[in-house]
């Protein structure tokens, strides 16, 4: 009897790991150059510290300059403003940072997204 509770063990154990490493690649880490994670970490944090979820003008004026002094789309919104530094689909891997900001005498929610251009 002990060595059929073993033998079903070790079955189980072996069919977890087979399901395990089956979903391994699901949850592996995306590869994303350094340098576009830091770059739209930079701009999201240059737009929250500028003034520019002030007013829509202001956004995307200030979304206009990141994107072109990037070279990535940059796609920026809270309160019900938007802006966008280009037309294009987002293509790729896509980054996007969230963060309070002080807009109309109130705090808050905005979130800035950067992507390649193609």
């Amino acid at each position: 009897m002990r060595g059929f509770l073993f033998s079903l063990e070790a079955a189980f154990s072996i069919t977890l790991a087979i399901v395990a490493a089956a979903c391994l690649p699901a949850f592996a880490m995306h590869e994303e150059s350094p340098g576009n994670y830091l770059a739209c970490s930079d701009a999201a944090g240059v737009l929250a510290k500028s003034g520019a979820f002030a007013s829509q003008e202001k956004l995307q004026a200030a979304v206009d300059e990141a994107g072109e002094l990037l070279g990535m789309c940059i796609e920026a919104e809270s309160a019900g403003m938007g802006a966008s530094s280009c037309d294009e689909s987002r293509q790729g891997s896509v980054l996007s940072f969230a963060f309070p900001v002080w807009s109309g005498g109130k705090l808050q929610n905005a979130r800035v997204a950067c992507w390649q251009m193609h």
